[in-house]
Parts: structure tokens; C-alpha cells; sequence
């Protein structure tokens, strides 16, 4: 935590919320921005601050991040797991919490225009994991993080032509502009990048009851599609307000 508070400092984080997030175990669901800078999680700074680490949270990742074993091992030791079948609901069952990113890149990729939009893109999986692991949702969104690099356009046709969903499991060959390299396109997106110093303002909301026992899979994925939509409609209302009180990007 030490050194993304460095970062958390960098962006002038404030976290709203924090006391929202119950003791025991919770399905944490957040919106996906800035692409592969760790924005997204710098409220749990603030949570680690306040709460201590006898709770820890887990936090679901894409697996091509976890190709090179020295990443891998490094991503683990600070509780970032890969995201595949069976772990997070196996966390849940075990008394923890988990965090995800149900939009992945088609959210974190959106353009710069769309920063102010909830993109879950119709991924319906943490519905159905919340109501089978007798979980509630806690909803955490996020302003401004979405302005520390410049997408101008998701990249979605190129990402086609080549397929990158059947190799790299990624629907997105993003354009955009970012420190220091300026114009970035496709794989080298990439690279690592010197974020812009956005004022970023995090809201944790109120836990989503759902269900008091595990349900069936074919309960769950009846369910799922209600409970997505609730889902992604609180988490818009929430942004919506965040963004009433900003007054220009980056700035704040």
C-alpha cells in the first residue's frame, strides 16, 4: 500500500463510503477506466487505512497479465488474482471479499467522451457468481480516473480483423494519447504510461442485498439479468453524481 499511496496522493484520491463495505464476505463491483494504470483500486488505500488488513480484498484480473511468471508473482503477493472459474466464488465461500472490473477493457478502452458512462457490457458472469455464493454487491464507481490518458477510439474493428478475443481474450485495439509517448495504437497500449495528474473522487455505495442463501445455477442465471441491470443503473446514478460536481477534467 505504501506505494500506491504514492500514487492515490498523485491523483489527490478522496474516498467516499468506505464504512459501506460490510464484515463479512461481499462481491465488490466497481467501473474499469485508464486502461492497465491501477487507478481503479486506489480506494482500497483508503480502505486499508481505515479498516487495517485483518479483511482483505482480492482483486479479480485479467490472466494475460499473469503470462510472465515474475508479473504473476508479483500481482499475487499483493492479493490480484487470475481471473478463472472456480477462484472467486471458492474466495467468497471462504468468508472474503472479492473486487471486480465486470466491464474489462471494453470499459476501460471507451473514449475519452464516454468517461462518464457505465460500460459492463452486458457481462452478466458477477450476478450470477453474488447469487450463488449468497453475497450482496457493493457498488463502487469512480470520477476522473478515466481522465489520466486520452482513448480516442476503442479499436473494436481492428481488435476483429485480428482476432483477439480467441488469443488474448480482448475486444479492444485502442487509440489513445498518453505521457510520454504521445500517440499510442493497438498492442503498444501496452506500454506503461505517466498518468495525467486527474483529480480522481471514489463513492462506495450501499451493499445490494440479493438473496440470504446460495441459489441453484439455474436460479442464478434466471436471476442474473435483473440483478445486472439494478447493478449497472446504481452504479450510473452514482457516477452521474460525482460528475455534477466536477467542474472541468483533470482538474477536478
Amino acid at each position: 500500500m505504501a506505494g500506491f499511496d504514492v500514487l492515490s496522493r498523485y491523483h489527490r484520491c478522496e474516498v467516499r463510503g468506505v464504512e459501506n463495505v460490510p464484515e463479512g464476505p461481499a462481491l465488490i463491483v466497481a467501473n474499469h477506466n485508464g486502461g492497465l494504470n491501477p487507478v481503479d483500486g486506489l480506494f482500497l488505500v483508503e480502505y486499508y487505512r481505515q479498516r487495517g488488513y485483518d479483511q482483505p480484498i482480492f482483486i479479480l484480473a485479467h490472466d494475460i497479465l499473469f503470462r510472465i511468471k515474475r508479473v504473476a508473482k508479483l500481482l499475487e503477493s499483493v492479493g490480484i488474482i487470475r481471473a478463472r472459474k472456480g477462484q472467486a466464488r471458492s474466495l467468497l465461500e471462504q468468508g472474503h471479499k472479492v473486487l471486480v472490473f465486470p466491464g474489462g477493457d471494453v470499459e476501460s478502452m471507451r473514449p475519452f467522451r464516454d468517461r462518464r458512462r457505465i460500460v459492463l457490457a452486458q457481462r452478466q458472469g458477477f450476478a450470477r457468481l453474488a447469487l450463488r455464493a449468497g453475497v450482496p454487491i457493493v457498488p463502487v464507481v469512480s470520477a476522473g480516473s478515466h481522465e489520466t490518458m486520452i482513448v480516442l477510439t476503442r479499436g473494436h474493428r481492428l481488435a476483429r480483423l485480428m482476432q483477439t478475443h480467441k488469443w488474448a481474450r480482448i475486444s479492444s485495439l485502442p487509440i489513445i494519447l498518453a505521457a510520454p509517448w504521445g500517440l499510442l495504437l493497438g498492442p503498444t497500449c501496452a506500454l506503461p504510461y505517466l498518468p495525467l495528474p486527474s483529480k480522481i473522487t471514489f463513492q462506495v455505495g450501499q451493499p445490494l442485498a440479493l438473496h440470504d442463501q446460495p441459489c441453484c445455477e439455474i436460479e442464478a442465471a434466471e436471476r442474473a439479468p435483473t440483478i445486472y441491470d439494478r447493478v449497472e443503473q446504481t452504479m450510473q446514478t452514482m457516477l452521474d453524481s460525482l460528475y455534477e460536481e466536477r467542474l472541468l477534467p483533470i482538474f477536478g
